[in-house]
């Protein structure tokens, strides 16, 4: 296989400098006078000058391509890493545990909500598997997920959790990473105190076209900010578009505000 992949390289390469070769002294032809009255008497270099073009349009091309395909292979690799930490967010033994937990109680307590809590984890499994291989996914995509998240949080957490969405930002349009603003909502709890009496309350608004995930600190003097978290995002962004993922961080208040990607015409 690896040999299939060098032999065909290396005939992409062959062929590009063909191309190349050709692209050059029609370029040479058309704005040089000299060269074109040179012409008028035959082809003014012997078959050893043009093999030295050549050779020099296989070096740039062999070059050129070359860090073509690194640049994708580090994009692919990047991206890979990206969507295994979306994957292990979600199939952490700690989130596991937590929600086999709460769904073992529930159905000793009340097997009615047991079975809605169920559908919502399911749910929320399945869109993490299927979208793991999709750069971007529609916002409406994200915000039904979410809110199956939210549920989950909801019966886990209670009253200690409160994520309010703007109504204007289900009107919006476009595209972002698959769990983007879940993984802001996760990164919120994550780092601050969250208790019925104290709870943490995480607001989704919305800008234009794009999206504000805010909270007010109420940070876990234990907890060890790695800004893993806000780096994927940002990362992930910077692999789609040139907008960038802004990030404001004060005293009382941390916010991410991600752009949205235009759909597709």
């Amino acid at each position: 296989m690896k040999i299939r992949r060098i032999i065909h390289g290396v005939l992409l390469v062959l062929g590009l400098s063909v191309i190349g070769l050709l692209f050059y002294y029609a370029m040479w032809l058309i704005t040089d006078e000299d060269f074109r009255q040179m012409l008028k008497y035959g082809w003014p270099w012997n078959s050893w000058m043009v093999l030295v073009d050549y050779a020099a349009c296989c070096l740039l091309t062999t070059v050129v391509t070359l860090y073509y395909w690194r640049s994708r292979e580090r994009t692919e690799k990047e991206r890979d890493k990206f969507r295994l930490q979306a994957l292990e967010n979600q199939l952490s033994p700690h989130f596991v545990f937590n929600n086999f937990s709460i769904l073992a109680d529930l159905i000793e307590v009340d097997p009615q909500k047991a079975s809605g809590y169920l559908m919502n984890l399911s749910k929320v499994y399945r869109y993490t598997l299927s979208h793991l291989d999709h750069d971007t996914v529609t916002l409406q995509e994200e915000l039904d997920f979410l809110h199956r998240y939210l549920a989950l949080l909801e019966q886990r957490f209670g009253e200690g959790i409160q994520v309010r969405i703007a109504p204007d930002v289900a009107g919006l349009s476009g595209k972002l990473p698959p769990a983007a603003l879940q993984m802001l909502i996760e990164n919120a709890i994550k780092h601050n105190e969250h208790t019925t009496a104290r709870p943490l309350v995480i607001d989704v608004t919305a800008d234009g076209q794009h999206i504000i995930v805010s909270n007010h600190k109420q940070p876990i003097t234990t907890a060890d900010s790695t800004s893993v978290g806000q780096h994927n995002i940002a990362e992930r962004y910077r692999l789609l578009t040139h907008k960038k993922v802004v990030i404001n961080d004060t005293q009382d208040e941390y916010s991410v505000t991600i752009p949205l990607i235009p759909l597709e015409r």
